[in-house]
């Protein structure tokens, strides 16, 4: 796979940003979560080292970020210019930087409560956590995984759209809102074939069963709308 390009070029003013379509931003987000579960991989070993963090900024390729962290260790830096938000961040920001390189605004982060998709999957992810709290006592081993999968699965639709929300409706993030969007779908697929899976191993009873699947492909089949909707716009702005 080709390294993606940056979707903005700041430094040619009188070129037009080029415009992203949701595969694109897909690749995009793929590489960034790659670097995300490095990041975390070598948090993980690292943990204990002394010299944790620059030896994980080396491994990244975060060159500015070890010179920082060398110079600090050197004692160049001194406390009142060291604030540690400029050097010392976690693996969610990094996961996240596509959003303040596409100009994300937090400003906006409120509005998707109002959007019918998120209201109905945000309820399906609070259902589900609360069906499995009170499978508790059921809960072995064995069955843990699917029970962890299809809580995580349903919390993570809401998540995914109120992040492609967020991302905004212009033709030059419109992209990526629909690329969250899928992300969302897949996960709304993957929380329904977990729910086939409790009911399989008879973690819950079949009226139970019939319920959630007809909430959970309720919210899949409209986030699918939503998405063909999103897609419309897009194609209207390039045409």
């Amino acid at each position: 796979m080709s390294e993606p390009q940056e979707p903005f070029d700041f430094e040619e003013e009188d070129e037009e940003p080029e415009i992203w379509d949701e595969f694109r931003w897909e690749e995009f987000m793929q590489e960034s979560d790659k670097r995300n579960q490095k990041y975390s991989r070598l948090l993980d070993k690292y943990w204990d080292h002394p010299d944790r963090d620059i030896i994980v900024a080396k491994e990244m390729g975060w060159d500015w970020l070890v010179d920082a962290l060398e110079a600090k260790k050197r004692g160049e830096i001194s406390e009142d210019d060291d604030p540690d938000d400029e050097f010392f961040f976690d693996e969610t920001e990094e996961g996240e930087e596509w959003k303040q390189d596409t100009g994300y605004s937090s400003s906006e982060r409120d509005d998707y409560h109002n959007l019918p998709v998120y209201k109905k999957a945000f309820q399906y992810g609070i259902d589900a956590h609360n069906l499995v709290k009170n499978l508790s006592e059921e809960v072995t081993e064995e069955t843990k995984e699917v029970l962890s999968a299809f809580v995580g699965s349903s919390m993570t639709v809401a998540a995914k759209i109120a992040g492609g929300f967020g991302m905004g409706f212009d033709m030059q993030s419109l992209g990526g809102n629909i690329a969250n969007c899928k992300r969302g779908l897949a996960a709304a697929n993957r929380a329904l074939n977990a729910l086939q899976v409790m009911r399989e191993k008879d973690l819950i009873g079949q009226d139970v069963y019939i319920d959630f699947y007809r909430r959970g492909k309720e919210v899949r089949d409209d986030l699918a709308v939503y998405i063909i909707e999103l897609r419309e716009r897009f194609e209207r702005g390039i045409s």
